[in-house]
């Protein structure tokens, strides 16, 4: 890495069945672990809509939790022994409720596969702590952007934040018997290219209000929790006029979104 700011970055997580393939998604996520090792990671997951504000997680050691079923055995059986780090919980709860937002420290929950499925390929040795950050279920997606914004100041510390999700997203309309593709349905790429010129151009308010600007963004996502972690990420990078590198892009399933994008220098020059 060129600067000491840790990166922020957004992963399109895919299906739980990611965790056991190969092939050059999963090529991508090993490189920025070869290349980025952090104090710790913030990791704002679709599937952990907390009940109250933006609830963080803490465990010595992290639960992995099975949110899922339909999928090969072995992958009930995984384990991401992820440690937790109380100070800096405590901390990303502080800086929220000093910025007016709802926040508590949740010693429950465990890891989902939103998180351990790329911390996997990237830290396989689960030896970097994790902080997972719940979506409020009272947020709106500028607060979710403000979320990124109050703790990104936190990157300056080592600490690298992780929005998980889906820049396209709607299992309804997927085309399970076409697993890999690089032509996606026509509507889905138009409206991942509308966010794609949207990031390029830092234009953070019509990302905020993509429901009512992006083309086919009701199809792209009925419900917009898969979305909620880009608006996050892109919050972590609001305040150093830092331009978006694309890190992946792939689609599955004819219209499931794999891309992945950064903030922050996280490949060295060839």
């Amino acid at each position: 890495m060129s600067s000491p700011r840790a990166p922020a970055i957004f992963i399109s997580h895919g299906a739980p069945t990611e965790l056991i393939q190969q092939g050059p998604w999963q090529t991508t996520m090993d490189g920025i672990g070869r290349e980025v090792k952090p104090r710790a990671v913030i990791v704002m997951s679709a599937h952990w809509r907390s009940q109250g504000g933006f609830d963080v997680g803490y465990q010595p050691t992290f639960e992995t939790l099975h949110d899922f079923s339909g999928f090969p055995e072995e992958l009930s059986k995984f384990k991401y022994p992820a440690n937790g780090d109380l100070d800096l919980a405590e901390q990303c709860v502080s800086l929220l409720k000093g910025a007016a937002y709802n926040s508590s420290l949740d010693r429950a929950r465990g890891l989902d596969h939103g998180v351990y499925v790329p911390l996997h390929h990237m830290w396989k040795r689960a030896d970097v702590p994790v902080i997972p950050v719940g979506i409020s279920s009272k947020a709106t997606p500028r607060d979710v952007f403000r979320a990124g914004e109050i703790l990104a100041p936190l990157r300056n510390e080592g600490v690298m934040m992780i929005g998980s999700g889906g820049m396209v997203h709607n299992l309804g309309a997927l085309t399970w018997g076409n697993p890999s593709n690089d032509k996606p349905d026509p509507w889905a790429a138009e409206f991942q290219k509308w966010v794609f010129d949207a990031l390029e151009d830092r234009d953070f308010a019509a990302l905020c209000d993509f429901r009512e600007h992006a083309p086919h963004a009701k199809e792209a996502h009925p419900t917009w929790e898969h979305f909620a972690p880009l608006l996050f990420t892109a919050g972590a990078a609001s305040a150093w006029g830092e331009q978006m590198e694309e890190l992946y892009s792939g689609w599955a399933f004819g219209c499931l979104s794999m891309s992945c994008i950064g903030y922050g220098k996280i490949f060295r020059d060839s």
